[in-house]
């Protein structure tokens, strides 16, 4: 064997010793549930929702429309991460301009929200789609609507419902 042959395999050698099998504890942990990773636990109070009403779309198929504001007065980033209603039997994303696709229906369950910002959901742009709604979904009344945030903090805003005032265009 060579000297250069030796010293190769010494230094290789030498740089196993006192090393040790990575361990799973060594690898970053997964978020622990009840527990928000940083930054995540004000969610409840950074986040403002506001001007939230729905709109019945197709009484006939049970579909409604759902409009708001959310704003993260915070100053970390927080992630909606789901919407919820008892109301509605699905509640997804849609966009009215284009064309619906699984990415779009999922926007609310993967939407980060930046600190000091302002996001509008009206009319004619991405809103909230309520479809196979139960009885309590009627003009004049009001639905509780939960939105899901990254660490387990959730807001509850009433949605007023309102009569949809044009049914020739009822393609959700």
């Amino acid at each position: 064997m060579t000297r250069r042959a030796l010293l190769v395999g010494m230094l290789a050698l030498a740089g196993t010793v006192g090393a040790r099998p990575a361990l799973a504890a060594d690898a970053p942990s997964p978020a622990v549930p009840g527990q928000a990773p940083p930054g995540q636990a004000d969610a409840g109070a950074d986040i403002d929702i506001r001007d939230s009403w729905m709109q019945i779309l197709q009484p006939d198929r049970r579909i409604a429309t759902g409009y708001f504001t959310i704003e993260n007065r915070g100053k970390d980033a927080h992630l909606l991460n789901g919407v919820t209603a008892p109301a509605c039997h699905a509640l997804y994303a849609h966009h009215t301009e284009q064309e619906s696709t699984g990415e779009t229906a999922a926007l609310f369950d993967h939407l980060a929200l930046p600190a000091q910002t302002v996001l509008v959901f009206p009319p004619g742009g991405y809103h909230l789609i309520c479809s196979g709604y139960d009885d309590s979904v009627q003009p004049g009344r009001r639905i509780q609507v939960t939105f899901h945030f990254l660490g387990g903090t959730t807001r509850t805003v009433p949605f007023d419902i309102r009569p949809n005032p044009d049914q020739t265009d009822a393609t959700p």
